[in-house]
């Protein structure tokens, strides 16, 4: 009995500390003790939600692991036997507070379902030892008004398979009136359908005497694009490949469940999109290579390196020779750039995607056959001075376009009077690369302008940022390619909602308009991993969601209101591992779960995560 009063005494005084703001963390014995918030480090991916208001204002909980490490650093600094003593028993006294702990509360228990802990060198505690710290947490809470909950991370060891024990203080009339406690537990992977719970045995579970006043909510996502839960199903944990890649899901939220797994109906879908240009499958790959051309030749003029690229055209003629057929053809009179034939058959820049100007002026067609057939920076010189000795012969006089700025349209309307004041001499060292940056700004700028007011996806004014700000002649070469990677992600964006998702227009105009208003942002102007947020009409969303298999199925049931006749109940399954820190079972010569086929012919597994949460009373 003395022995037990230590360890609660002590354990008091680890609490004070974290109550008083002296700690972020602390040793207790073998226990590693840390303040966290939403999201407990970035890495665990653990989302906690509290029971109480005060903890909501903060958000914060103290996660509880076992660090051996720790204690024994913690025993060379200062020895001190409040913080660190015997071993943890794993008997405990209080049986009624044993008792309750596989009932548990939180005030949403599908966030912490919906995230997954990710591989780290977590510690998990067994059961036993977790059910002595609620004992602990609950003397505790008996004699101080501590606010902070706590969740103490299991080894899924017991035949419950327990990975998590959370638990916060219920707050009532400005004391504490009992525990809420949250038991998640987690399983898998299933080998048949008689292993998935049934809806009316998790009803029972939340209500048992009043099945009928249970409420049931369901949540589905669905991957469309990126990481194919078909196709990775049946990679081990921590073999999934990492790349940059377009990614689609949709979730699906809606109420009155009847069946596990069964297909959402008269369902709210949200779709989030993660637009990555450089996939060669999409329909704006080859417009991307283009501005990736763009992004090179700017490097190249800070840098003064550039890497060049094998030249995209399949002409075997010299860079001169199709010089001098570009300028032949103008002194003839032709205005209207000739199309390969093969460009009209690949160009993704058709339909509905982009169209291939024919209006290109000189200065564009320039760019086009400089960016497609130049191999070394000296074709760029002796092409920007050949130009410019036809000019001042007089004998080339070319249109350009009259809102086209750049120095190189400057000199050719000079030109148009004998007025041309540029010498040879002025057109040395990164000049040349300079003026090609110019003319490539300015021939990317008025595809994005045609394409979207083409499209009556925006206003001019929305895309005045991008392409003719006020203060343009302020901004560097570098900052207007910028501008323009920001206006092509734009771009992919809608490529994925026309393409992958057929989206309405309407709401193709949205997401082009949230797109254009992020990128504008100062603080968001070079994040391109950012992952976009619509609500879209069910009917677009039917052919994914009564088709595809979802990566993660959840429903909840909830009885009662706040208080001790809440009790709330969470049943989700998925496809991944939810949990890194905690064993699965093998498949045992099983490849197919559930006798489902993915929807290219892959085979998957299924894992099953069950929360329990409900009020405790201890005093």
């Amino acid at each position: 009995m003395r022995r037990q009063q230590q360890r609660i005494q002590s354990f008091n005084e680890v609490l004070s500390r974290f109550s008083s703001k002296d700690v972020l963390s602390a040793i207790f014995e073998d226990f590693k003790l840390e303040i966290s918030t939403n999201h407990p480090a970035k890495e665990l991916g653990l989302k906690y939600c509290h029971g109480n208001q005060a903890s909501k204002s903060t958000k914060e909980f103290i996660l509880i692991q076992k660090n051996e490490i720790l204690r024994n650093q913690e025993n060379n600094v200062n020895g001190n036997n409040s913080i660190r003593t015997e071993s943890v028993s794993s008997s405990v006294n209080d049986s009624t507070l044993n008792d309750s702990v596989p009932g548990i509360k939180v005030d949403d228990l599908s966030e912490v379902l919906e995230a997954d802990i990710v591989e780290s060198d977590m510690r998990p505690v067994s059961i036993d030892q977790a059910r002595s710290l609620m004992f602990l947490y609950s003397q505790y809470l008996r004699k101080i008004m501590f606010e902070t909950p706590i969740c103490i991370v299991c080894d899924g060891r017991d035949p419950e398979k327990t990975c998590l024990i959370e638990a916060s203080p219920v707050i009532k009339d400005s004391s504490i009136a009992g525990i809420m406690v949250t038991t998640i537990t987690s399983s898998g992977p299933l080998h048949t359908k008689t292993d998935l719970m049934k809806m009316d045995q998790l009803i029972m579970m939340t209500s048992p005497t009043a099945a009928s006043q249970c409420v049931t909510s369901g949540f589905a996502k669905y991957v469309i694009l990126g990481k194919s839960s078909m196709a990775d199903m049946s990679i081990l944990p921590g073999q999934q490949q990492q790349c940059d890649t377009t990614t689609v899901n949709l979730d699906c939220s809606w109420e009155d469940i009847k069946n596990v797994l069964e297909t959402p109906h008269g369902a709210n879908c949200t779709v989030h999109i993660k637009a990555v240009p450089g996939n060669m499958n999409s329909s704006g790959h080859r417009v991307f290579c283009e501005l990736n051309t763009l992004v090179g030749f700017a490097a190249g003029a800070i840098s003064g390196q550039i890497q060049w690229i094998n030249p995209t055209s399949s002409s075997t003629s010299s860079i001169a020779t199709l010089l001098a057929e570009l300028i032949e053809s103008v002194k003839q009179g032709e205005k209207k750039r000739i199309l390969e034939e093969n460009e009209h058959k690949d160009s993704p820049l058709k339909g509905n995607q982009i169209p291939e100007r024919d209006d290109l002026d000189f200065t564009e067609r320039l760019w086009v056959l400089l960016k497609d057939n130049a191999r070394c920076y000296n074709d760029i010189v002796s092409t920007i001075k050949t130009v410019l000795g036809e000019l001042q012969s007089g004998q080339l006089q070319p249109m350009v376009h009259s809102s086209n700025c750049t120095t190189l349209a400057k000199h050719i309307r000079a030109s148009y009077h004998q007025n041309m004041t540029l010498g040879m001499k002025d057109v040395e060292g990164l000049e040349p690369l300079r003026m090609l940056i110019e003319i490539g700004v300015e021939k990317l700028k008025r595809d994005y302008l045609a394409f979207f007011i083409g499209q009556e996806l925006t206003t001019l004014d929305k895309l005045q940022w991008y392409v003719s700000p006020p203060n343009a002649s302020d901004l560097t070469l570098e900052e207007l390619v910028r501008r323009l990677q920001s206006l092509h992600q734009v771009v992919e964006l809608y490529a994925v909602g026309t393409n992958s998702l057929h989206l309405p227009h309407k709401t193709k105009w949205t997401l082009v308009r949230c797109g254009l208003n992020y990128y504008e942002n100062p603080q968001s102007r070079h994040d391109d991993d950012h992952t976009f947020t619509i609500q879209v009409e069910r009917a677009a969303m039917l052919r994914f969601y009564s088709s595809f298999h979802p990566s993660v199925w959840r429903v909840e049931a909830k009885h009662g209101s706040t208080g001790v006749d809440m009790k709330r109940t969470v049943y989700q399954v998925t496809v991944d591992r939810p949990f890194q820190h905690i064993s699965y079972d093998q498949m045992n010569g099983h490849t197919n779960a559930l006798d489902q086929t993915g929807i290219d012919g892959d085979q998957f597994v299924l894992y099953q995560t069950l929360a329990t949460s409900s009020q405790i009373t201890v005093f």
